[in-house]
C-alpha cells in the first residue's frame, strides 16, 4: 500500500506541476496540518483517495470549513485496510490565536485513547502536527516538541509517526525521517509517498526535495 502524507506546505510537484506518471497509486492520505482546506479536497479528488488529518496550529479555520469529504482523526484511532492510524493535532501554547495545547493537556488527550489502543491491540502509524520532544523539534516554545509524543513512540511502538510543524527548510538542517527503537519517526512537510510494507528505503522516489 502507499499512503501520501502531506504538512505546511503545497507543494509544486503536486499542484502546478503534477504528472500523475510519477506518482504510485495512492490508497490514502494523510494530513499533519497547516494546510489550506481546499488543498486536501484537491488531493482526494487527484488521487481518488480517502483522507484522515489532524488540523495544525493554523487551521482554525476548519471549525467553520473543514475539508469537504475528509476526517478529522484527532484523539481517536481508526482502522483503514488492516492498518491502525491515530491522531494529535495543535502545537504547543504560544499565543491563543491558534490550535494549541499545553503539555498537560495533550497528555489528557491521549489517556482518553488508553482504552481503544488497548481494544484494538496497538497502533501502526501516529500521525501528529508538532513533532514528538527531542526528535526534529526546535529549541523555541513555538516549535517545541512535546513529551506526550515521545511517551506514546516509548510505549506503544508505532511503525511509522508523522508529524509536520518543523520545516525541512528552516535555518539549521533538519532530518526527514529518524529511526527510534522500531519507530520510524518522519517529517511529513511538503509530502512523502510511504511504502507501508517497503518502509522509507522502498519509499525514497516520492517526497518534497530539500
Amino acid at each position: 500500500m502507499h499512503f501520501l502524507i502531506v504538512a505546511d506546505h503545497i507543494d509544486p510537484l503536486l499542484y502546478d506541476h503534477y504528472r500523475p506518471e510519477r506518482f504510485p497509486s495512492i490508497d490514502l492520505i494523510l494530513a499533519c496540518g497547516d494546510l489550506k482546506q481546499w488543498y486536501l479536497s484537491y488531493l482526494m479528488s487527484t488521487f481518488n483517495a480517502p483522507l484522515y488529518y489532524v488540523r495544525g496550529n493554523h487551521d482554525s479555520a476548519y471549525e467553520q470549513e473543514p475539508p469537504e469529504g475528509g476526517e478529522d482523526i484527532h484523539g481517536r484511532i481508526v482502522t483503514h485496510k488492516g492498518v491502525r492510524i491515530m491522531g494529535f493535532e495543535g502545537s504547543h501554547v504560544y499565543t491563543r490565536d491558534a490550535v494549541q495545547y499545553t503539555e498537560r493537556e495533550m497528555y489528557w488527550r491521549y489517556m482518553r485513547t488508553r482504552f481503544g489502543l488497548w481494544r484494538q491491540g496497538g497502533v501502526d502509524i501516529v500521525i501528529t502536527h508538532a513533532p514528538p520532544k527531542g526528535i526534529h523539534d526546535m529549541q523555541n516554545v513555538t516549535h517545541a516538541g512535546f513529551s506526550t509524543f515521545t511517551r506514546i513512540i516509548e510505549r506503544h511502538s508505532p511503525r511509522y509517526f508523522f508529524h509536520g510543524h518543523t520545516h525541512l527548510n528552516y535555518g539549521r538542517r533538519q532530518e526527514r525521517v529518524t529511526k527510534v527503537e522500531d519507530t520510524y519517526v518522519i517529517n511529513a512537510y511538503g509530502f512523502y509517498v510511504l511504502n507501508y510494507e517497503g518502509g522509507p528505503e522502498g519509499s525514497t522516489a516520492y517526497q518534497t526535495p530539500r
